[in-house]
């Protein structure tokens, strides 16, 4: 339900633009005969695009606010990058290097057989 609700907003924010293109292709011939401002000019062949464009300039004028208010920085900040040249260093001999001695081995030998540990034999039960 939730990916659902998601998805219309989604389609709703992205399809809001289009919107006085849908209507304008929807009441095209409305807009023609009643609604174009050039209407008494056939050869210009405005058809209506002069509505459009108003339309369109309205909606882009609707976008460009911030919603936030007018208190938009004027200023502009410019990221700054510094590049410095990594240190050269040669792996392979490092490498050889650790491969020596990657395990440990402990020389020391216990030589005793804990014989004095057990006191009777075990009881099968």
């Amino acid at each position: 339900m939730k990916q659902f609700i998601v998805l219309s907003v989604t389609f709703v924010m992205l399809v809001k633009p289009f919107w006085p293109v849908a209507e304008y292709i929807m009441n095209y011939d409305y807009i023609i005969n009643v609604l174009c401002e050039n209407k008494d000019k056939p050869q210009m062949h405005c058809d209506g695009k002069c509505y459009l464009a108003k339309q369109l300039a309205k909606e882009t004028e609707k976008s460009d606010k911030n919603p936030f208010g007018e208190n938009r920085s004027k200023t502009e900040i410019q990221p700054m990058v510094f590049f410095q040249a990594l240190l050269q260093m040669d792996f392979a001999v490092d490498i050889l290097n650790k491969g020596l001695d990657n395990f440990k081995t402990d020389q020391e030998f216990i030589s005793t057989l804990f014989t004095t540990d057990i006191s009777h034999p075990p009881e099968l039960a």
